[in-house]
């Protein structure tokens, strides 16, 4: 037998390389794929416990009363082209995401007014992240310890300051962002190794469907570069350049949102919603903003107590008498110090603060005024630079080293005391959030337990006042009269924080009239009146006592006044059409009844006042017609 040739042996030997490379690279991405699928399961069951949920707060503005909404996928157009809360009120905003809006109206298409549903939504979409967000950090954290992508995906996952926007329908805002920036990273990372045009073009397009998703989603466009700064080895201009590409969307975002809601601010918040707005000026302002950057800091580390609310006077701006200012000065100074100095040797620990400072910097205050001065789910974003620089932290504490090609195994030996203490926090972590989730069952449930924890909000006492009043009236038993009594009190304490707070005197004028107290009640609409001149809903309730007193000329009056400043108020228009009709303007009575019909078309009674005046207008025939709409929509009716 003749010896194999040594060109052979040397080609063999290559090709048997070959394929044990690949059959290692099809085990690590079927690994991958193994723990990524455990996040997505993960993630779903953390929040399982809210599938069965009702709506909560800002879910009644976007998606139960919203018109625009329920119209499901025939209001999708009108989703693009108003503002984010455009089916609720009839005035300007400053939110605009489209996207968003049309998962609502798809939603509502599938299966309309079903919170449940929903809340599954929501859920998967949450579990999703979980699943992309590990896919992506395992690309970026490809030459680190492999714990360091799974114990940063599962804190970020675990963490209750998520709670806000995962058990609250209306926070899919904040998980599509999310969700579509973490496909945007994997994208990326794909255009850098392979120089794929498509790749960059899917990047552009996954960053404007997060825009499209949540405003401050823009962040990314200097978040994104100095990722790849930080992880890659490439020459700067392999990815500077490209990266700048999501100036594109980013401009064309703009001009679109200044399209629609005519500002690139957000306006001037109340104190109500904003509280810094009661600094007593600018420097003060910005001294409490920095002061509330601690509590973020402090419930990020310390998630006990979570509460969605710490309205004024429960937060109330002391600025540069606070000693919490200069405790978090002091701190954001240290890190902000850190995190520039060591950003040049491409720290991970600095990528992380850098990451919490810029996708938070937008929301904080200090450079633009929003619409709160607090709110968990402002975190949701900047929590992924918190989780990766606390686990950085870890690390170097106990000289781990960060970079490394072990395999999961091995790194395991190396690192166990900071796996160990990072899988403590985060099992913590999730038992909170899931002792947190039955509190959004409701918009009761969460006012009744947060108010233990913030007393001194006007705001949250006066929306605890109005859950008690659904309570009231929901309930037919002697219990009606203990919930509105007691509703009667929160509205009071309200007042008592905020004496001009003109939608809790509009309230307590409506406890006063269920009282039958209607002199009491007059004057505290009139009050109300005095300080905000533009509420519809008040000039309504005066419009009743004034029709009960038959005084129709003047319950006519301020029925327009209400229509006049809400044109799609239904209510009003209802009882205007039926003020008219009692005065025989049965031409004008249809028209109010029809205009009404346009924003809630399954109302039967406004069917039926239609039938009515329509009939007693002189066409019986036509009437029919809306008689028998209304009797299809409200059997009851026919009696």
């Amino acid at each position: 037998m003749q010896p194999p040739d040594p060109g052979t042996l040397k080609h063999m030997k290559k090709n048997q390389q070959s394929k044990t490379s690949k059959s290692d690279a099809a085990k690590t991405k079927k690994s991958k794929l193994t723990i990524a699928a455990l996040f997505f399961a993960f993630g779903f069951l953390l929040y399982a416990n809210t599938l069965k949920h009702d709506y909560t707060l800002d879910d009644f503005s976007v998606i139960k009363e919203n018109y625009v909404t329920q119209q499901g996928l025939s209001g999708i157009p009108t989703a693009w082209k108003e503002h984010y809360r455009y089916g609720y009120w009839n005035s300007t905003a400053s939110l605009y995401r489209p996207l968003t809006l049309t998962t609502f109206n798809i939603d509502w298409a599938i299966a309309p007014d079903n919170p449940s549903y929903a809340h599954w939504i929501n859920v998967l979409f949450y579990g999703l992240t979980g699943f992309v967000l590990f896919i992506a950090l395992s690309r970026v954290f490809k030459d680190y310890n492999k714990w360091i992508p799974i114990l940063v995906t599962a804190l970020f996952l675990a963490h209750p300051v998520h709670v806000e926007c995962v058990a609250n329908i209306k926070g899919r805002d904040e998980i599509l962002g999310f969700l579509f920036l973490a496909t945007s990273i994997i994208t990326f990372w794909n255009y850098l190794d392979s120089k794929k045009i498509l790749w960059l073009i899917a990047t552009m397009l996954a960053f404007m469907l997060s825009l499209l998703s949540k405003e401050s989603s823009i962040t990314f466009v200097a978040i994104l570069p100095l990722m790849a700064y930080v992880f890659r080895s490439d020459p700067m201009n392999d990815y500077v350049f490209p990266a700048a590409t999501l100036f594109i969307p980013a401009v064309i975002f703009l001009i679109a949102r200044y399209m629609v809601v005519g500002s690139f601010g957000v306006g001037s918040p109340d104190m109500l919603d904003n509280a810094l707005m009661a600094a007593p000026d600018k420097l003060n302002f910005i001294a409490s903003a920095i002061s509330i950057l601690g509590l973020y800091l402090y419930k990020m580390f310390l998630p006990f107590q979570m509460v969605h609310e710490i309205g004024f006077s429960e937060f109330d701006p002391k600025g540069f008498s606070d000693w919490k200012f200069y405790l978090s000065f002091l701190l954001f100074t240290g890190l902000g110090v850190f995190a520039i100095l060591q950003i040049k040797k491409r720290d991970i620990g600095a990528f992380g603060v850098l990451f919490f400072l810029l996708s938070i910097s937008l929301l904080s205050n200090i450079f633009i005024v929003i619409g709160v001065h607090y709110a968990e789910r402002l975190l949701y974003y900047p929590l992924l630079g918190f989780c990766i620089a606390l686990v950085y932290a870890l690390f170097s504490l106990f000289k781990v080293p960060l970079k490394s090609k072990d395999s999961l195994k091995t790194s395991f030996e190396k690192s166990k005391i900071p796996v160990l203490i990072m899988g403590a926090f985060i099992m913590m972590c999730s038992v909170l959030t899931v002792l947190r989730n039955p509190v959004w069952k409701t918009s009761y449930t969460l006012y009744d337990a947060d108010i233990e924890k913030s007393p001194s909000s006007a705001k949250l006492n006066y929306h605890y006042g109005l859950e008690l009043v659904k309570l009231g009236l929901d309930n037919k038993t002697a219990k009606d009269k203990g919930y509105l009594a007691s509703a009667k009190k929160q509205f009071e304490k309200a007042l008592s924080i905020k004496p001009n707070y003109a939608d809790a005197l509009a309230q307590l004028g409506l406890a006063y009239y269920r009282e039958n107290d209607k002199q009491n009640a007059m004057a505290s609409y009139e009050k109300s009146l005095s300080i905000n001149k533009n509420n519809a809903k008040v000039y309504s309730n005066m419009g009743i006592i004034y029709f009960e007193a038959k005084a129709l000329d003047k319950a006519e009056e301020v029925y327009r006044k209400s229509i006049k400043i809400d044109p799609r108020f239904v209510d009003a228009r209802r009882n205007l059409g039926s003020v008219l009709a009692m005065q025989g303007k049965f031409a004008e009575a249809i028209a109010h009844f029809q205009e009404a019909i346009k924003y809630e078309p399954k109302d039967a009674t406004l069917h039926y006042y239609l039938g009515q005046a329509t009939r007693d207008g002189g066409n019986p025939d036509l009437a029919k017609q809306h008689f028998e709409r209304a009797y299809q929509l409200n059997p009851a009716l026919r009696k």
